[in-house]
């Protein structure tokens, strides 16, 4: 059964929550698999997004490399301030 864009949300803002209550960065791994689902919830793309949130609560340790596949190793990384305001912007949208 597919995921509905409703509960997509509330898993990114809970994903989002965690790296917070870590008081840490995002790892390059993270954020752009974070930044990416953004971007396909925003475009209408629900099991794309999810897709991309599997990937970014990948564990370090079984991850195939420390940046997702196509990413420049030296491409700046979105802060956690960056995603939660992408996602607030995205959720104003989304009612």
């Amino acid at each position: 059964m597919a995921i509905t864009r409703r509960t997509l949300i509330e898993r990114i803002d809970r994903f989002i929550r965690s790296i917070e209550n870590r008081k840490i960065k995002p790892d390059q791994w993270e954020g752009h698999c974070l930044k990416q689902a953004l971007a396909d919830v925003h475009d209408g793309h629900v099991e794309r997004a999810e897709a991309q949130m599997t990937l970014a609560r990948t564990p370090p340790d079984l991850r195939e490399s420390r940046v997702p596949q196509g990413v420049p190793p030296d491409r700046r990384n979105p802060t956690t301030a960056e995603l939660r305001a992408e996602f607030e912007r995205i959720k104003s949208q989304a009612r």
